[in-house]
């Protein structure tokens, strides 16, 4: 008797393949960096403020607004995301209006980030009147990675069985108990992943927060959703805009510190994934 054959799971090879993607990419800039290293040699150049000569340069205020973006973009973009996703799924009734609201969704997924910023630069930066700061950069970028989330979300439940559903409803559960105890739990996995490719794109898109009016130049790290907007694309913007050549080498150990970033986040995401399903196994 042959074992069954192993389901694939496009969310999980498309997460995967992020990951390698990353990993690639950080392994391209660190052998540009092993000919152009002498302005990135010092130790502290992930903590160092930005200066205006190469040589004494860092990215700490980017390194710390990036972090302080993704934050507020996965507290702002997954419980809305995923509550989104739940409510189509397993609520909203069959209609035109729903399939009109989910062709909608799948299109803002491919949108470019740039009109994003535009869209953010209105609404957050002038119209709520919060400026060029990291809370207008958390919420634009939460607009960025919501259709995805929505649309990975969405395929993940759609992969639960029927049947799971129906022998829940068979020993008397409630539809929240049967998407709260059942579905959920099978889909965490496929929606983790969703999340995982939501965030590389992202975390690693400067064109919206450029549009918002990151600035380049900051003495302080970021200690507060209320703080100056700033992080690592911009600030890689910035320094390849530079003449000196030395700029171009910093440019690169930072996106070096973007990759790190993006990788880290992309194992861990692989990693709880992994777990996951072998809990459900």
């Amino acid at each position: 008797m042959t074992a069954p054959a192993r389901r694939r799971d496009p969310l999980g090879m498309a997460c995967g393949a992020a990951a390698f993607a990353v990993a690639a990419a950080f392994a391209v800039l660190v052998a540009f960096l092993a000919v152009e290293a002498r302005p990135v040699a010092n130790p502290g150049f992930l903590l160092e403020m930005p200066s205006r000569m190469a040589d004494g340069a860092g990215v700490g205020p980017a390194l710390a607004g990036t972090l302080w973006l993704a934050l507020l973009t996965a507290g702002l973009a997954v419980p809305v995301g995923v509550g989104t996703a739940v409510y189509l799924e397993e609520y909203a009734p069959r209609t035109r209006l729903a399939a009109l609201v989910g062709s909608a969704l799948a299109s803002l997924a491919g949108t470019p980030p740039v009109v994003y910023g535009v869209a953010g630069l209105a609404l957050f930066v002038r119209g709520l009147g919060m400026g060029p700061s990291l809370l207008a950069g958390g919420c634009t970028l939460a607009a960025l990675a919501l259709p995805t989330v929505v649309v990975a979300s969405r395929a993940a439940i759609r992969s639960v069985p029927q049947g799971v559903r129906l022998a829940a409803y068979g020993l008397g559960a409630t539809r929240w108990q049967v998407v709260r105890g059942e579905v959920l739990p099978a889909a965490a996995p496929g929606m983790l992943a969703g999340v995982c490719l939501a965030f590389t794109r992202t975390v690693g898109a400067a064109a919206p927060l450029l549009v918002l009016g990151a600035v380049s130049f900051m003495t302080f790290a970021p200690r507060g959703p209320a703080d100056p907007l700033t992080s690592l694309p911009t600030q890689i913007f910035a320094w390849t805009k530079r003449s000196e050549q030395d700029f171009a080498a910093l440019a690169a150990g930072a996106g070096v510190a973007l990759l790190l970033v993006l990788l880290a986040m992309n194992l861990a995401v692989l990693a709880v994934r992994r777990r996951m399903e072998d809990a459900s196994r």
